[in-house]
C-alpha cells in the first residue's frame, strides 16, 4: 500500500470516530452518557493521527513530541472524565457530604 493512502485513512478514521463520538454526545440524554460518547473521542482519534504522522514524517523530534502529547492526553483523559462526572453529579444532587450519600 502506498504511504499516502495510509495516511489518508488513518485520518478518515479519525474523523470518522470523532463524528460518530459527536454524534452520540447530540444524542444521549444525561451527562453521565455523555461521557461515555465522549470517552472514544478522546483516545482512539489521537492515537489514529500520531500514527499518520508516525507513517507520514518516521521517527523525529516533531512525532516524539507529538507521541509525548499522545502520553499526556491518554493519562489525563480518565482523569478530566471523572471531574465532569463528579461535578455533574455535585450539581444535580447538591453539594457532597458525609451524611449526604
Amino acid at each position: 500500500m502506498n504511504q499516502e493512502v495510509v495516511v489518508a485513512l488513518l485520518l478518515i478514521f479519525a474523523v470518522v470516530f470523532t463524528w460518530l463520538s459527536a454524534f452520540g454526545l447530540l444524542v444521549m440524554r444525561n451527562p453521565y452518557d455523555r461521557l461515555h460518547a465522549a470517552g472514544p473521542m478522546n483516545i482512539l482519534p489521537p492515537v489514529l493521527i500520531v500514527a499518520a504522522v508516525l507513517v507520514s514524517d518516521g521517527f523525529s523530534a516533531a512525532s516524539g513530541k507529538l507521541f509525548l502529547l499522545l502520553l499526556v492526553m491518554i493519562a489525563t483523559g480518565p482523569v478530566l472524565a471523572h471531574a465532569i462526572g463528579r461535578a455533574a453529579r455535585i450539581r444535580e444532587k447538591g453539594g457532597i457530604t458525609r451524611n449526604n450519600k
